[in-house]
């Protein structure tokens, strides 16, 4: 079995008369790349805070690279961190930000190069932090967190604030750094098809609980979505329904939840049947199923 690097039993952390966290147990070993998905304010921050120590927990036990974090800082000192809006320096030039940060933790100025061209910000070492896009201000705070040559990042919801093409950059990014150094990684998000992509095992995190964990075959299953675009989606979602379908429907389409082949069938079959007694339909989306549909799952 891997190393442990960080290890949640029976966690509670409450504010005031609410439970963030419900008796959450969690491990993530050595290389591991895990994904922590649920919705906002499902607790994802809350556990990663309480992981590191920033927050008190009520009860349960953390141990983080082997200590406790809370009673004991050092036991962050292998770990880097990358938040939602990486906060540095606005005014100051990635080089020498990157440079002082080196001098803080013994990196040399190759560990400086190094960082630059792992991180993708060959060309932008002059440019102030403050005025880089969303994208590269992320890749600055990996590259951060790259110097103090961390064992464990964690990454909390590093997207959100980033478009498309940035935020599969940096999630390439970050499967790399797991699979060329072997760093383990905790990435949360509300957004699972990205996480799905990219990660080794998942676990899914509803009202303050960790209700499912796995891999992601083993956690999302055979779980597909159908999006049938129609003129009328209502009487269409209840055909569907009446044959035992899981169907719900939009205002320009009907969402069908299939668990494997025989609802793939059972669903055309019922279309076909739909088209014949009148009703009608312009197209068929397969699309990977969201957070939304997961949770309603588990």
């Amino acid at each position: 079995m891997a190393e442990t690097v960080l290890e949640l039993r029976d966690v509670v952390k409450r504010f005031g008369s609410r439970e963030a966290l419900r008796g959450v147990s969690l491990r993530l070993g050595g290389g591991e790349f895990m994904g922590l998905v649920g919705p906002n304010g499902a607790g994802k921050t809350t556990l990663i805070r309480v992981s590191l120590g920033l927050l008190r927990r009520d009860s349960g036990e953390v141990r983080l690279l082997g200590g406790d974090p809370f009673i004991d800082p050092t036991a962050r000192e292998g770990v880097g961190v990358i938040f939602e809006r990486p906060s540095l320096p606005p005014t100051m030039p990635v080089a020498e930000l990157l440079e002082r940060v080196a001098r803080i933790y013994g990196a040399s100025r190759d560990d400086v190069k190094e960082a630059v061209e792992l991180a993708g910000l060959k060309g932008y070492e002059a440019r102030p932090f403050g005025q880089l896009s969303a994208g590269l201000k992320q890749r600055a705070a990996i590259a951060h967190a790259l110097l103090s040559d961390p064992k464990f990042i964690v990454a909390d919801e590093p997207t959100s604030n980033l478009d498309p093409v940035e935020r599969v950059a940096v999630l390439q990014l970050l499967s790399r750094l797991k699979k060329e150094r072997g760093v383990t990684i905790l990435l949360s998000s509300h957004v699972l098809s990205e996480v799905l992509k990219v990660v080794d095992r998942i676990a899914v995190i509803k009202s303050g609980k960790v209700v499912a964990e796995g891999a992601p075959d083993e956690v999302v299953g055979s779980l597909k979505v159908a999006r049938i675009r129609a003129p009328d989606p209502a009487s269409l979602a209840k055909a569907l329904a009446g044959r035992g379908l899981s169907a719900e429907p939009g205002l320009q389409d009907v969402t069908v939840k299939l668990r494997g082949q025989e609802d793939e069938r059972l669903m055309l079959l019922v279309l076909a049947d739909a088209v014949a007694s009148g009703l009608r339909y312009y197209g068929i989306d397969l699309v990977e199923p969201g957070l939304e549909e997961l949770l309603k799952e588990v």
